[in-house]
């Protein structure tokens, strides 16, 4: 049996959804991803790129955490894209 690491769920394709946030909240876009709880893996920025990018890297700190005490991490619903 394989073990999953770090860069098996980071190449999952996980649903990410990109919203503006509202001026009266500071302004800007935050980018999240639903299956995995909109506030714990939510990045934000000026331009909704920046917030993808913060996203990323928030997302992989949080696998790399989960990965090392041993939390179960939930698998994309969506299916995988084999390379041609």
């Amino acid at each position: 049996m394989s073990r999953k690491d770090l860069n098996y769920y980071l190449n999952l394709p996980y649903r990410i959804s990109i919203e503006p946030i509202p001026p009266e909240e500071g302004g800007g876009w935050r980018a999240y991803i639903p299956e995995l709880g909109e506030l714990a893996f939510q990045g934000d920025g000026e331009t909704p790129q920046e917030a993808l990018a913060n996203l990323e890297k928030i997302k992989a700190d949080l696998f790399k955490f989960y990965l090392e005490k041993g939390i179960p991490i939930p698998e994309s619903a969506l299916p995988i894209k084999k390379a041609a």
